[in-house]
């Protein structure tokens, strides 16, 4: 990585917390931190933290955010770091009545632990359902469920098999 790059992009998401948040503080923005209920790959804390820079009653909007998909939160912590650096970029946003909100690490532990999804293995870019309304029936997932959640750990040799075989009789290959 060459010097310009080493400076905004990070290598761990402790490392890319920390320059967030240094970047915010340096602008002189409060964030606010929401924590995340688990511990990331290295032990450290983890937290989706929250920058806003500008009037928050400004009628326009400018959401920067980073890790929907956590392992890509490395590219945007960057970009965020950039443009909380950036003065004129922050002034001109003012200047124009729009208000930037820096969304950092909106899935820390996907971040952290270098995956796509959250500890619960949800794509937060996949799931948007409209909760006031019936969830979709999904009966394919229904039948798996219990074979890939069982009520006891570690599952009986029985759960195995029919794993097994439901996965012979779908043409699913195990990884």
């Amino acid at each position: 990585m060459d010097q310009a790059a080493a400076e905004y992009f990070s290598s761990t998401y402790a490392q890319a917390r920390r320059r967030f948040l240094h970047a915010a503080d340096a602008a002189r923005l409060t964030t606010r931190s929401y924590p995340h209920p688990l511990a990331g790959r290295e032990s450290e804390h983890l937290a989706m933290d929250v920058a806003v820079d500008g009037d928050p009653f400004a009628r326009k909007m400018l959401i920067v955010s980073s890790g929907c998909h956590g392992i890509e939160g490395f590219a945007g912590n960057g970009i965020q770091v950039r443009a909380l650096q950036d003065e004129s970029l922050r002034r001109r946003a003012r200047d124009a009545g729009v208000v930037i909100v820096y969304m950092h690490g909106l899935n820390p532990y996907g971040f952290s632990h270098l995956h796509r999804t959250t500890h619960e293995n949800v794509d937060l870019n996949r799931n948007f359902h409209d909760f006031s309304q019936p969830l979709p029936r999904n009966d394919s997932y229904r039948q798996v469920h219990p074979l890939m959640l069982p009520e006891q750990w570690p599952p009986p040799a029985a759960n195995e098999a029919a794993l097994t075989e439901l996965m012979q009789s779908t043409g699913v290959r195990a990884l």
